[in-house]
């Protein structure tokens, strides 16, 4: 598919994919005030959403292709190990909070905050930028240019 129509489709897809997941966030809501059992029983349906949301997204991004550049193959399989990065660090959060002392409600809470700020870093950009592929360049500065589209596929 040509660049132009992938970014187009793949940022409508995205869109639709970051309000989703901020939907599936909605019930972390519950950290400020919960107990430990409404805070693991929000995390767990948080982890199970999200991973659904994301392995839509990546369904969604194979149904439209890869773009039809230099380096598009590995265009796809960056967005496929990004998202399985992504569902580890869920998975890896709800194990880090299921593993909290749960004696002290308001030092679980703080725990539970802090774990979550000091969870990966992880940016599909970096992935993007690290193919050798002049033309992916251009579909990240595509991507950009659509402020959106950026803020969904980006953390940075």
């Amino acid at each position: 598919m040509d660049a132009g129509d992938w970014v187009a489709e793949v940022c409508d897809a995205a869109i639709d994919f970051e309000n989703e997941l901020q939907e599936s966030a909605e019930s972390l809501q519950v950290l400020a005030e919960g107990d430990p059992d409404e805070i693991k029983e929000a995390i767990d349906q948080f982890s199970n959403d999200a991973k659904e949301t994301i392995d839509g997204f990546v369904k969604e991004v194979e149904a439209v292709g890869k773009p039809d550049i230099d380096g598009g193959d590995e265009v796809i399989e960056a967005i496929r190990d990004h998202a399985d990065d992504e569902k580890k660090a869920i998975d890896d959060f709800r194990d880090d909070v299921n593993d909290l002392d749960i004696d002290d409600e308001d030092d679980f809470r703080d725990e539970v905050v802090e774990i979550l700020s000091e969870g990966p870093d992880l940016d599909l950009r970096e992935r993007l930028e690290d193919i050798e592929a002049d033309e992916v360049d251009q579909l990240v500065e595509s991507i950009d240019a659509d402020s959106d589209c950026s803020a969904a596929l980006f953390s940075s």
